[in-house]
Formats: structure tokens, C-alpha cells, sequence
């Protein structure tokens, strides 16, 4: 059997270009699986808006964030709804984190299915995942698809366990020097290969080709069983997968 790529993310549920790249990062597991293990690690973005500052994108308030989630939406083609910096700011994202988390003391499967419904929420249906009754309520629709437990998610929510798990995932990114999200370390043997920001399908690939000259890519996918493979696409992320101009050098 082929050796693993082991991936570690780092993200946040709050990061637009994280959500920018899941059609890439979606086309990219489908293709490799089998062959990538991975794991979450949570960013926390925006703890509060009391100590948060981005000097590079000029933020410092709610309503400047909204240029930013602008930008990304016309740069990655993902469905963002901008105006909820006007409308229903979020004040943190250290309680998604954290629900990302809980999840995760459940299952793989719970904590990645919380990541991606937090960002739905946020991202398409401008929804405040800096509130608890929100995510209570994501965490509901996901008991309804039997992927979690609701009071098990909600006594994680206030556990010592879970805000360890949240602690260790801000200390990895201190150790690692992690400042920007999204970030992946790609292992593959003693070999490890950082992937920074957003970036096209064809830079991941370049990235795995330099870990395993030997790779092998699907020359096309099977939309029917792609769309199959996943409970929700955004247009974007079908999208994604009409284009396989991979690079063979």
C-alpha cells in the first residue's frame, strides 16, 4: 500500500479564505483518498475585537472586514455574504473553535462536519457563529443526521477537555510560526512541505509532486459520484472540478 500524506490545517471557521479554498481542498481529498490523514487545527482568528488588529488588510473594527470577505468572494468565486460586518457582526470565533473541538471529541467526522456547516452559516446564510444558541443550533441539525449528540456536544462545550484541545491547537500555532490562515504542513515520510494562504488546485498538486515524484492524478472525475461524495456543493465547488488542467512536469 502507498505511504500517507499526513496534512495538519490550520484554520479558523471565521477565515473567508479558508472557505475560498475548500473547492480545491475538497477536489484534492477526493482524488487522494485513501491516501491523506488529516487534522483541524483552530486558528482562533478573532478572540474579540477588543484585542484584534490586522495591520496588513488595515482592520481594526467589524465594518472593515466586509472590504476584505468582498475581495475574497470575487477572488475565489465562493458564495460570501459580506454584509453581515454591517448587520449581525461576529465578536469572536473562539467559540466556534471551540465547537469544532467538542465536536471532535465525538468524532473526525462530527468535528469536520461542525467546520464546514459553521462556515455555511456564516459565510452564505450571514449567521452569528460568535453566538451560542447558533452553533447549539447547527449542532441540533447535525444530531438530525445522526453525526453527533447534542447534550454530549453541549457538556463538551463547557468542559475542561474541550478548552484544553482549543489551548494546545493556539500553542501549535506558536510553535510552528503560524500567522496566516489558511496554512497546511504536508507530510509525506520525514518530509514535510508548508503551504501558505489561498492558492490554486495546481500549486496543492505541485506541492504533493515534490513530496512523491511518483504521484499519480486522475486524468477526470465522475461529477455524479463527486456530488455524491459530499452532502452540499456550492456552484464554485462543482466548478472546481470541471477544470483538471493539472500540470504533469
Amino acid at each position: 500500500m502507498a505511504e500517507k500524506f499526513y496534512i495538519e490545517y490550520y484554520t479558523d471557521p471565521l477565515c473567508c479564505w479558508s472557505w475560498g479554498m475548500e473547492p480545491q481542498l475538497r477536489k484534492l481529498r477526493y482524488l487522494f483518498k485513501g491516501r491523506i490523514a488529516y487534522r483541524y487545527i483552530m486558528g482562533g482568528l478573532l478572540r474579540d475585537w477588543q484585542h484584534f488588529e490586522d495591520p496588513m488588510n488595515n482592520i481594526s473594527r467589524p465594518a472593515q472586514m466586509g472590504p476584505l470577505w468582498m475581495e475574497a468572494k470575487h477572488s475565489t468565486g465562493q458564495p460570501v455574504e459580506e454584509s453581515i460586518w454591517l448587520h449581525n457582526p461576529v465578536d469572536t470565533s473562539y467559540l466556534a473553535c471551540m465547537a469544532v473541538k467538542a465536536s471532535e471529541m465525538q468524532s473526525h467526522t462530527a468535528g469536520e462536519a461542525m467546520l464546514r456547516e459553521l462556515r455555511e452559516a456564516v459565510m452564505m446564510k450571514k449567521q452569528n457563529i460568535g453566538d451560542k444558541e447558533v452553533i447549539f443550533d447547527i449542532a441540533g441539525k447535525l444530531q438530525e443526521k445522526n453525526l453527533l449528540d447534542l447534550e454530549v456536544f453541549k457538556k463538551a462545550m463547557h468542559s475542561n477537555q474541550a478548552a484544553d484541545l482549543f489551548r494546545k491547537d493556539l500553542e501549535a500555532l506558536k510553535i510552528k510560526g503560524i500567522t496566516r490562515f489558511p496554512s497546511l504542513l504536508i507530510s509525506y515520510g520525514e518530509r514535510t512541505v508548508q503551504i501558505t494562504g489561498y492558492r490554486p488546485f495546481n500549486v496543492l498538486v505541485d506541492a504533493f509532486k515534490a513530496l512523491d515524484p511518483n504521484l499519480e492524478i486522475a486524468e477526470n472525475i465522475n461529477e455524479e459520484d463527486y456530488i455524491n461524495s459530499w452532502e452540499y456543493l456550492t456552484h464554485r465547488e462543482l466548478k472546481e472540478i470541471k477544470d483538471l488542467a493539472i500540470s504533469r512536469t
